[in-house]
């Protein structure tokens, strides 16, 4: 399944549901105006597809020093698009590069990660409202979830106070619960692969 098609699925996810901790308007609002991509987001994006499906990142990414304010940067960037590739900058590209190196250098991340199934879609209904839900696990072997965080600080006590800033803690408990309604498993494990989007790209892996 593509993102896009996750993404036109019905289910609630916990991405837009942690708006209803301001109000049920906000999240009307969200899932009326999805946020459009920055270059924060593009480079996160680009970060898992590197480790996680690296294939489908040679397919999916190019780096180009490209102005789109001439005639022919603006073509090629069409083009570009019409082929489905995202464009990353060189500064973009190796930022990607960097921390990918970091991730598959550090043991304890690259340890963990292997075994996994990558970018798994779960479909569940909630068991106590019936409510249709969806997850998508950046990585996942029996019993287990992690996920890939980029963080200006991979200190623990910095990403704990990232995590319940942006409510991680909500999105572990969230794809546990689809973990245990697909696969059977109460209470899976739940590690955080925390990054730093500079250098020296340090790694942090948390356990929630």
């Amino acid at each position: 399944m593509t993102e896009a098609e996750y993404r036109a699925h019905p289910g609630v996810n916990q991405s837009t549901l942690w708006e209803m901790r301001k109000s049920p308007a906000h999240y009307k609002w969200v899932l009326e105006h999805p946020a459009q991509e920055t270059a924060a987001l593009r480079i996160g994006k680009a970060l898992h597809a590197a480790i996680l499906q690296p294939e489908a990142f040679k397919d999916e990414y190019t780096v180009r020093h490209l102005s789109r304010r001439t005639k022919a940067g603006q073509l090629e960037y069409s083009m570009l698009q019409a082929q489905g590739k995202t464009l990353l900058s060189i500064e973009e590209w190796e930022r990607v590069a960097a921390m990918s190196k970091a991730i598959r250098e550090d043991k304890t991340a690259s340890e963990l990660l292997i075994g996994c199934d990558t970018e798994i879609p779960v479909f569940w209904n909630d068991q106590q409202t019936g409510i249709l839900c969806k997850a998508r696990l950046d990585a996942y072997k029996p019993g287990v979830i992690v996920d890939i965080k980029t963080c200006d600080s991979a200190a623990t006590g910095d990403f704990l106070r990232k995590a319940l800033k942006y409510g991680y803690d909500v999105q572990a408990a969230h794809y546990a619960h689809g973990v245990e309604a697909v696969y059977g498993f109460h209470e899976p494990e739940f590690y955080f692969i925390a990054v730093e989007k500079d250098p020296p790209h340090a790694v942090n892996v948390l356990h929630a």
